[in-house]
């Protein structure tokens, strides 16, 4: 069985190994009429009449005196070094003058000079001939004897610069050989020969390296030219050669039909470009031949893409104490599409050597550059040497998002990559490459699989804004039929700013109808409801709408127009209507939302007033629902600032819900959103910085409550008893950080309003007081009379863990103070406060070999439950003694000394507890030592 698998495998590598060779067979045989370098002599010459400022016009051929002449005049060439421009004649022996220096006075020289760029081109298999580049004057160079020029590459001295072009001047001499090497292949151009009246070219793209052989006699004169691309887009050339693309594109499909298809292949070019310049424009010989072979291939089969890129090899050498270890990374530091539009978002992107569809060799070729290496004493420091080529890059579309952001990108990086994309689309003129991109891009995204769906959600709002960029409502459609909930608030912002509404007027009476759009909106109308409505949160609905508005007034080329304004509004305000009307869920974030729905509006009357229709049937609907009601009855009643018809609508829809709002107050969940609407930390920090007092910044932590019970007693009579007994009913349901500082202030502000004559006042009060104490306080702790340490019993993490369960009958035992522990058992300290509460036996540094019961557990808490109760005491005293002393009657002193919770018999304890339940879960409690409580916790451990 094994081996029919083997031959399996076999054969899917055998298919992938065929086409890699027969891909790498089809773009090699793609050549261009010319080579890396050409030279010749110029037929019919004209002399350019050179003149230099002090010497004049230079005779030619170039005489001896006119030779010194012109050395006087110029300065020693420098050559570039990394980032350093040198003068070291051991490299470079060379006389210079800058172009600027240099005038060429014959008119008819530039024609001679077109002449000698048509030989140019077609030596170098210039793609569009000599039409598509032109020759800048760079600067004069006077080669006297010994002059040389040690091997170097030429730099890019311009934008759309790609070789360079010597013309030598008739001045006689010998030496001074031009030898040229690219890659494997070499060239030597010798011009001494017909020198003496003469003239001859040298032509060779920039990134071939050349060195000058030193002059023996005489002098050496030529004029050098930059040589740059002039085309605007890819060229045309009759030289280029039959594409052959049926035959490519039928490998193309071998690659889709593959069981093991690669992700991309990349196909190493002849030649080097700076980013700048990598494009399919200015590539040179073959490899803009075999560029656009592969590009219109591409597009022909429609599944592919053909991209360029700059990679970096890597190889570093690992100096172990054997033997050097070599380690190689090749990497892409740039990618473009073949217009140069930069793709790659991250600095680089790793790639594997097995997709080159050509391998490189590094053992024989110089490294561009070298780091590390450096003698350390006993050794040397390991070698990085680093190799750059171009490439072109094959890539499957629908591979393309996970080559150009890999397979786990961000949010961040898909929305740089969409933003860039839109970007370029406006600057490609005729071209659809950007465009295809960004929609493939897109197409991607949707197809991807999510962990949740609040993921998948971030992740289609930069595909959104672009469907609506591109006016695709197809793919605006996908990204409805996919959303559960919302983008993100910047993606919203985005879509208004591209969406166009019909300025035309609309009845009043029309208002909460779909509004006119535009032809291209019309279409995207339903998708763009879905969007922004799909979550199904009336808080969250509102906040995609706001941001959608933002997003038009701060984008939108029409802005300005009112109707167009008019026409968004009502667009906007009908949505929001309809999800009021329809809404199936609530959520405690709404609360908030409807009152600024209202008040936002107060400049639109008519706006304010559907709007308001809508948020009355909303609150209807859900009107005995806690998770509204509870929320919003707090801030209606904190809006007290509004004026207007704002002032009026939120009146009433006070007056709607008040008694729903008492029959069912929560004052757990009254607390709870109290908190979030006043902060204890920012209530505090506020507060100082108005100079309030603390009296004031109480009243804001406890919330409305005594707006609340003050408009329940004049709404109707029985209401405000009945909302006491709410309260005291639901007040055990306190979570533990409102116990304390929430209750006692909202305690200060209820005793100061209730009728303490009412027997629900007198109860609710007693109950509240009651519990802020036995909650913040806790139970004293009893100082043992024997040796049970209950409290200090584990919950051993593993049953049948002997040890620990020895150690905790020891804790229970009133008659052992000493425990000896077995061998070990270290791991106990863990589980037992890491035995702070023993005195302890060691043998040696470290291992405690038996524990001694002692009193530091209530030496530790009884000091800090006093501290807590005299600090309970001091608020509790406070509060309006003599409305206190009213609802407590005779229990009165006895909560003043906090009897609740001091020391009492078992007996007392079980009653306390029966009266409290709500107190198991609470740490003050926990650590308090409830007896009975710390007595069934431990039979049950």
């Amino acid at each position: 069985m094994s081996t029919t698998s083997d031959s399996d495998d076999d054969g899917v590598a055998a298919e992938k190994a065929d086409l890699i060779y027969d891909l790498r067979r089809l773009i090699s045989g793609v050549h261009a009429s010319g080579s890396f370098a050409a030279c010749g002599t110029i037929d019919s010459f004209v002399n350019p009449g050179i003149y230099i400022d002090p010497i004049g016009i230079v005779r030619l051929p170039l005489s001896v005196e006119d030779a010194q002449a012109l050395a006087q005049t110029s300065y020693k060439a420098p050559f570039g070094k990394g980032n350093e421009t040198l003068v070291d004649e051991s490299v470079r022996k060379t006389w210079q003058i800058d172009a600027a220096n240099v005038r060429i006075l014959n008119q008819d020289w530039q024609l001679c000079l077109d002449r000698i760029l048509e030989r140019v081109a077609e030596g170098l298999g210039i793609a569009g001939g000599s039409s598509s580049i032109r020759a800048e004057l760079h600067k004069m160079l006077l080669y006297e004897k010994g002059a040389m020029f040690k091997p170097h590459q030429d730099t890019e001295k311009v934008s759309g610069m790609f070789g360079t072009l010597i013309i030598c001047l008739p001045s006689e001499h010998t030496g001074e050989a031009v030898c040229l090497r690219h890659r494997s292949k070499s060239k030597r151009f010798d011009s001494s020969g017909n020198s003496a009246f003469g003239a001859s070219y040298l032509t060779w793209y920039a990134d071939v390296v050349h060195e000058i052989e030193p002059i023996q006699t005489g002098y050496r004169w030529v004029l050098a030219y930059n040589l740059i691309n002039r085309s605007p887009g890819p060229p045309q050339s009759a030289s280029a050669l039959d594409a052959r693309i049926d035959q490519f594109t039928q490998a193309l499909t071998r690659w889709q039909d593959l069981q093991d298809q690669p992700f991309y292949l990349a196909y190493p070019l002849d030649h080097e470009y700076t980013d700048r310049d990598l494009k399919l424009a200015y590539l040179k010989g073959d490899d803009f031949y075999r560029a656009r072979h592969v590009a219109q291939s591409c597009e022909a089969h429609g599944k592919y893409y053909m991209l360029l890129g700059n990679m970096e090899m890597c190889i570093t050498d690992q100096n172990s104490e054997e033997e050097m270890e070599k380690e190689a990374v090749l990497s892409l530091d740039h990618i473009v599409d073949p217009q140069g539009f930069n793709l790659l978002i991250a600095s680089t992107r790793t790639i594997s050597t097995t997709n080159l569809l050509r391998g490189e060799s590094y053992e024989d070729r110089e490294p561009d550059t070298q780091r590390g290496g450096n003698y350390l004493g006993n050794q040397y420091a390991e070698i990085d040497q680093f190799f750059k080529d171009s490439t072109l890059i094959i890539v499957p579309r629908h591979w393309i998002l996970n080559f150009l952001l890999g397979s786990t990108f961000t949010l961040h990086s898909l929305a740089l990559l969409t933003t860039r994309l839109r970007g370029f689309i406006g600057q490609a003129g005729d071209s659809n490459n950007p465009k295809r991109l960004l929609l493939q891009v897109c197409q991607s995204v949707l197809g991807r699989d999510y962990s949740n769906d609040e993921k998948r959600d971030l992740y289609l709002g930069p595909v959104a804004v672009s469907a609506a960029f591109l006016k695709n409502p197809d793919l605006f459609n996908a990204i409805a039929n996919q959303i559960k909930g919302s983008f993100e608030e910047d993606y919203y912002s985005a879509l208004g700013g591209l969406i166009c509404f019909d300025g035309s007027s609309v009845k009043e009476y029309e208002y909460i109808f779909p509004m006119p759009l535009s032809n291209t909106t019309k279409s995207l109308n339903s998708s763009i409801h879905t969007a922004i409505t799909a979550c199904g949160k009336i808080y969250q609905i509102h906040e995609n709408l706001n941001a959608f508005r933002d997003g038009f007034f701060k984008e939108h080329p029409n802005r300005s127009d009112q109707l167009q304004v008019n026409s968004l509004q009502r667009w906007l305000d009908t949505l929001l209507y309809g999800c009021l009307y329809k809404s199936e869920h609530v959520y405690e974030q709404d609360a908030s939302t409807l009152v600024q729905i209202i008040a936002e509006r107060e400049d639109a009357p008519f706006s304010q007033h559907v709007l308001y229709q809508g948020v009355r049937i909303f609150i209807q609907h859900f009107l005995n629902n806690n998770l509204l009601i509870n929320p919003l009855v707090v801030e209606l009643l904190s809006q007290s600032d509004h004026q207007g018809r704002s002032k009026i609508y939120l009146e009433t829809l006070l007056r709607n819900i008040v008694e729903s709002a008492v029959s069912n107050f929560n004052l757990r969940q009254y607390a709870t959103y109290t908190a979030s609407l006043f902060p204890p930390n920012q209530t505090n920090s506020s507060s100082r910085s108005r100079g309030e007092d603390a009296s004031t910044n109480s009243s804001r932590r406890a919330g409305p409550i005594k707006a609340f019970y003050d408009y329940s007693s004049a709404y109707k009579q029985g209401l405000p008893a009945q909302l006491l007994q709410r309260i005291q009913a639901t007040a055990s349901e306190l979570a533990v950080e409102h116990s304390n500082g929430f209750l006692i202030s909202f305690l200060s502000e209820l005793i100061t309003v209730a009728d303490t004559g009412f027997n629900e006042a007198k109860s609710c009060i007693r109950s509240l007081i009651t519990l802020h104490i036995i909650r913040t306080v806790g139970y004293e702790p009893k100082k043992p009379t024997n040796w049970t340490r209950l409290e200090e019993i584990s919950t051993c993490s593993h049953r049948n863990d002997d040890e620990c369960l020895k150690m905790n009958t020891f804790l229970k035992d009133p008659e052992a103070s000493y425990h000896a522990l077995g061998e070990e058992t270290y791991y106990l300290k863990s589980h037992f406060h890491n035995f702070e509460y023993f005195d302890v036996e060691k043998k040696g540094s470290w291992n405690v070999v038996g524990v001694t019961k002692t009193n530091k557990w209530w030496e530790e808490q009884h000091p800090k439950w006093q501290a807590r109760a005299e600090k309970v005491l001091e608020a509790v005293k406070k509060l309006p003694q003599d409305r206190l002393q009213e609802c407590l009657g005779d229990e009165y002193d006895g909560v003043m000394d906090l009897k609740m919770v001091k020391i009492m018999d078992d007996a007392d304890i079980d009653d306390a507890l029966q009266s409290d339940q709500e107190g198991k879960g609470y740490p003050e409690l926990a650590s308090s030592v409830p007896q009975k409580r710390r007595r069934e916790n431990s039979e049950s451990t």
